[in-house]
């Protein structure tokens, strides 16, 4: 990747025109090949900085109708990837600007210095425009092979040591299961007849210690799911997977027939064709729209095109949906779509993203036309009235916009920006618009404001939030010293792309600041419900602890939400314990305290978790009506061999007795800490040494609370 025409496209706030000249002439004299305008308004500044792209940004930082602090906060809101240097007159004045943003501060008569950090600067920016470049192709080219496996007529497998990391569907096919899971954990030699097993084990076992790339091919007599023989040939070649060395198995039939193979490819044509549109809608779905951003960022980074993102939520759908039923209201979402539809423009594109939710690009980075677009989108919507059953409602909308700039990392951290702005239309009364307005921290200074491995787990939660692949897991809380109770805490497992399943503790923290925590609150919590519902129908006394993320109690319809959940599954408020983090709830108290009031109108119980990670338990406890403390789990996992964390467990015990709360021990280790647990007066304990989690419900209870 070479800069754009090799010439600087160079931005200069100077209100003389001299001075400007002589900046030009200098950086010239430098070897640049200068494209330069320049501004001294805020208004034609702000103007340049949306309409064209810049590889630079020079602003004199004593203008009198703009300040240097105004032109870093348009950068900013524009969400270009621009670096900014600040040209100061007076050396007293450079300490006052060393927090405003900028990547340098020098002064103008130091000519050589100015220089150097231009090309410094220059640099820096082409190998963040590069390594942008080289992650898109490498995320576009490991979708490609992906896709090539999974669509592949050939039975593919990749394995380790003998066991299965991933197979392709026409694997699974040849030998008759249906889901990957069916032969996670299975070794290969479980495929293959046993009268050939040392004959397979002698030629993979040759294979593998080889050091020489290529294959080798070796006939077998292979066995299905239903232990039917017939033979194949097997091609073993050396792969990597997320750069681990294993061997992939190419598995062909002795004998298949041509004719197969041409039945076969009408079938593959539907499939490609519909996965990148909406059944209800006919609209584009969420795999394609994410393609399209995608390729809009990519636009914005090779200098084409700023576009905006609009992220289009329907206000109270869950309750229009309670009042009209589901099928009337897929029909109201139809209606809705064709409307959409009706409006768009030339250069915009309509996506169908989830249940209620539309998203449109927009390929201009004007925040005024944009703006007018979005407008003449909320006033479609809040202009349509259906009619069902014979009585008519009124629909509104919550509109959130982001940029769609090089500047995004990927196309979640663009999309979540959107979501983000469209929580506080919702927050702020809903039908209206709000636009996604950048802190500090996202300055274009780092290039991004996630880190790579955020990036990656919000693409992986992201995906696995589209194809389902997450699973429940519980782990019983027991009781000590008391009420004896049936109560499980509910837990998240995400499956990998080797079928292996992810614990949250790994994936959680690179999300807890992401709108992805509501998604996946809305997945967790309606599956819970649906287990814990048929479960009580042989043990009626079962709870569940289920987690609430920040973002999903900020959410204004989390009240209603819940509750319609709850009368979905037939289950009382009062079979769930809710539990917060003591830092969420103190971040912002009053609503907290708002949330845990209207939830227990609901019969629902209140625990806070992580308790004792404040600076002042007291204050928790003060300010808080609820039921359970979830004592932090670092004080008590080896507790028996720390005597500081006995002391804080010892402290958070006799304070929530003192205060009428109960006590929950997490991380339960060994039986020293259990037992000490236990002296120490804790109510309730859980972890890996009363039961490991579990995707069953099968603790045996005290048989007196069955």
């Amino acid at each position: 990747m070479v800069r754009t025409d090799d010439v600087l496209r160079l931005l200069l706030v100077e209100s003389s025109l001299t001075e400007a000249d002589q900046i030009i002439t200098q950086l010239r004299q430098s070897g640049h090949a200068v494209r330069a305008t320049r501004h001294d308004t805020i208004a034609g500044i702000e103007e340049s900085l949306t309409t064209n792209s810049w590889d630079l940004v020079l602003c004199r930082s004593d203008l009198e109708l703009v300040t240097a602090e105004e032109v870093l906060s348009l950068i900013r809101n524009v969400g270009r990837d621009i670096p900014c240097i600040i040209l100061a007159e007076d050396p007293e004045q450079l300490e006052e600007l060393y927090d405003l943003g900028a990547q340098d501060i020098v002064l103008t008569s130091d000519k050589k210095r100015l220089s150097f950090t231009v090309t410094r600067e220059l640099d820096n920016l082409f190998v963040r425009r590069l390594s942008r470049r080289n992650e898109r192709a490498l995320r576009e080219s490991e979708k490609r092979a992906q896709l090539l496996l999974q669509t592949s007529r050939d039975a593919v497998a990749y394995v380790h040591e003998g066991m299965y990391i991933y197979v392709n569907h026409s694997y699974l096919t040849l030998f008759e299961y249906e889901e990957e899971e069916d032969v996670a954990g299975l070794s290969i030699l479980d495929m293959v007849v046993s009268n050939d097993h040392a004959k397979f084990k002698t030629a993979y076992r040759q294979f593998t210690e080889k050091s020489a790339v290529g294959s080798q091919t070796i006939s077998v007599l292979c066995k299905k799911s239903d232990d039917e023989e017939f033979p194949v040939t097997v091609e073993f070649s050396k792969a990597e997977v997320e750069g681990e060395d294993c061997t992939q198995l190419v598995v062909r039939e002795a004998q298949v027939a041509s004719e197969i193979l041409t039945l076969m490819e009408p079938e593959i044509t539907p499939v490609s064709a519909f996965r990148e549109i909406d059944a209800l809608t006919n609209l584009y779905n969420r795999v394609r729209f994410m393609e399209e951003l995608n390729k809009a960022i990519a636009q914005a980074d090779e200098g084409r095109q700023v576009s905006e993102l609009l992220y289009i939520v329907i206000d109270d759908f869950q309750k229009i949906k309670e009042q009209i039923g589901l099928s009337a209201s897929d029909g109201v979402l139809k209606g809705v779509a064709e409307l959409l539809k009706e409006k768009l423009s030339e250069g915009e594109l309509l996506a169908r993203y989830s249940d209620q939710v539309f998203t449109i690009i927009i390929t201009s980075g004007d925040d005024k036309y944009v703006d007018e677009r979005s407008e003449v989108y909320r006033k479609t919507i809040e202009d349509y009235i259906s009619t069902v059953n014979g009585k008519m409602f009124n629909l509104e909308c919550s509109i959130g916009i982001s940029r769609i700039t090089e500047n995004l990392a990927s196309p979640s951290v663009g999309l979540d920006r959107a979501d983000k702005a469209c929580t506080q239309a919702q927050r702020a009364g809903g039908n209206r618009m709000v636009r996604y307005q950048p802190s500090v921290a996202d300055s274009s200074t780092a290039g991004t404001d996630t880190s790579d491995e955020d990036v990656y787990w919000q693409e992986q939660i992201q995906e696995a939030l589209q194809e389902g692949n997450f699973s429940l897991y519980f782990q019983p809380i027991v009781g000590l010293h008391g009420v004896e109770q049936q109560i499980y805490d509910v837990m998240i497992r995400m499956k990998g792309a080797d079928g292996e399943l992810i614990e949250a503790s790994t994936f959680i923290n690179h999300i807890h600041n992401s709108e992805l925590m509501t998604g996946i609150d809305e997945w967790v919590i309606p599956q819970a419900l649906a287990q814990l519902a048929e479960h009580r129908k042989e043990y009626p006394k079962t709870r569940f602890f289920l987690k609430l993320s920040k973002q999903t109690l900020n959410k204004a319809d989390v009240i209603e939400w819940l509750n319609s959940t709850l009368s979905e599954h037939s289950i009382d408020g009062s079979a769930l314990v809710l539990e917060i983090s003591e830092t969420v709830a103190l971040e912002n108290l009053e609503q907290a305290k708002n949330i845990v009031t209207q939830l227990k109108g609901l019969g629902c119980e209140f625990c806070l978790e992580h308790f004792g990670s404040g600076l002042d338990f007291s204050h928790s406890l003060n300010m808080l009506d609820v039921d359970y403390l979830k004592i932090n789990g670092d004080f008590v996992e080896n507790m028996s061999k720390d005597a500081e964390n006995q002391a804080a467990v010892k402290s958070i015990i006799n304070m929530s007795k003192e205060a009428g709360k109960m006590t929950i021990a997490e991380f339960v280790s060994d039986a020293n800490s259990l037992a000490l647990l236990w002296r120490l007066g804790v109510d309730y304990a859980s972890g890996y040494y009363i039961q490991e989690p579990s995707p069953n419900l099968d603790y045996n209870f005290d048989e007196d609370n069955m």
